[in-house]
């Protein structure tokens, strides 16, 4: 994968660097863990000396996805994140606010809702679960819902935009990055012809595909299925969203 922090429709979705309170929501504990990794990975790597608070107020956090996202951008996680199941809301200054899981239980959203808003910090970085009571009616937190379409493809979605990426132990990839140079072309191909004739059908597609590849309709459509599993593509009501 490329060792990079800086992906554009990342950035992007999240309103990077300017908004600094977001919240990622997931139910699928792995996934939590390795964004709020990278995203300390990020922090720390673009501010330098920065502290950097985890409160892990589920207790479930693995210090080994601190040292494999370190590991990928080359960013010493370890010694640099302190961690506690507490958040004191007199903490300020040069500090990085990392909370993960506050709706694991009453005492620990009650501890969450009353000072998740009092603290200075220069970045507050929530993952919960969905749907997150933690997070009920407060304001100014970017919510960012994070779905699997498929092994590692995820979507990540705002109340406007969508993206889908590759998530991994290891990191976070643009899935375009991932593509061979053949699903490349295919994927040039269906949105020029998208453009020209407007929405595609799944034949619409197998057929353009197969004619400017000059390639047999079967084969066409294993490519659709490949283009679908790595997430660029999806099929809605036989019509294809690209």
């Amino acid at each position: 994968m490329k060792n990079t922090l800086i992906i554009p429709s990342f950035e992007k979705l999240i309103s990077w660097p300017q908004n600094r309170r977001i919240a990622f929501i997931s139910n699928i504990e792995w996934v939590k863990q390795v964004i709020q990794s990278i995203m300390m990975a990020k922090i720390l790597s673009e501010i330098g000396n920065i502290e950097i608070i985890l409160i892990d107020y589920s207790k479930t956090f693995k210090p080994e996805v601190l040292e494999n996202i370190g590991r990928t951008y080359h960013v010493d996680l370890i010694n640099h994140v302190s961690i506690s199941d507490h958040l004191n809301p007199n903490i300020g200054g040069k500090i990085s606010l990392h909370i993960h899981n506050p709706s694991e239980n009453k005492n620990a959203m009650s501890n969450f809702r009353e000072n998740v808003l009092k603290t200075s910090s220069l970045y507050t970085i929530v993952t919960d679960v969905k749907p997150s009571k933690a997070l009920h009616g407060l304001r100014g937190i970017l919510r960012v819902y994070c779905t699997r379409i498929s092994q590692n493809i995820f979507s990540f979605k705002t109340f406007t935009e969508k993206i889908t990426l590759k998530l991994s132990s290891k990191g976070m990839e643009d899935i375009y990055d991932t593509l061979s140079e053949g699903l490349k072309k295919v994927l040039k191909i269906l949105q020029k012809a998208s453009v020209e004739y407007g929405p595609l059908t799944v034949s619409d597609a197998v057929i353009i595909i197969s004619h400017d590849l000059n390639i047999q309709r079967s084969m066409a459509r294993r490519i659709l299925i490949k283009l679908a599993r790595h997430g660029v593509i999806r099929v809605e009501k036989n019509s294809i969203i690209i």
